[in-house]
């Protein structure tokens, strides 16, 4: 029994935690946790902290023309893999992650199309191998 709950305080360690509110400083808008990829048997993945995260009004990903898109809004993860962005309501478009900024620019490797409603919506990312994953609108 003690080592099934070492186990399981150590599997839990690796992984976030959900108590990113006090880290809010809007009232309207998107904000939530990314995770990075991890390796360890039963673990949910460490906070993935410094990832561009973006509002776009369309998709990010380069069109027939190899245009990209500019983000409307822009930050990066910070402390927890915490991000917010201030965003008006009912306003539709893309939420996106980056890989850090290379000589190209940031590379959005996930989105997901969302509205914003009136308020705050919480979207995390828990990622997966690689660079794949899953949002999911916590409630």
């Amino acid at each position: 029994m003690r080592l099934h709950l070492l186990l399981l305080l150590l599997a839990a360690g690796c992984g976030t935690s959900t108590e990113i509110e006090p880290q809010l400083t809007i009232t309207q808008g998107l904000y939530g946790q990314l995770t990075q990829r991890c390796d360890q048997k039963d673990c949910v993945g460490a906070p993935r902290e410094g990832a561009p995260v973006a509002w776009f009004d369309r998709s990010p990903y380069a069109t027939d023309g190899g245009v990209k898109p500019m983000p409307v809004k822009e930050t990066s993860s910070g402390k927890n893999g915490f991000y917010e962005l201030a965003l008006d309501s009912n306003a539709r478009g893309y939420l996106a992650i980056g890989l850090p900024e290379t000589s190209s620019g940031v590379q959005w490797f996930t989105a997901t199309a969302a509205t914003i409603p009136r308020g705050l919506a919480r979207l995390d990312w828990h990622a997966g191998p690689g660079n794949e994953g899953t949002w999911t609108e916590v409630k």
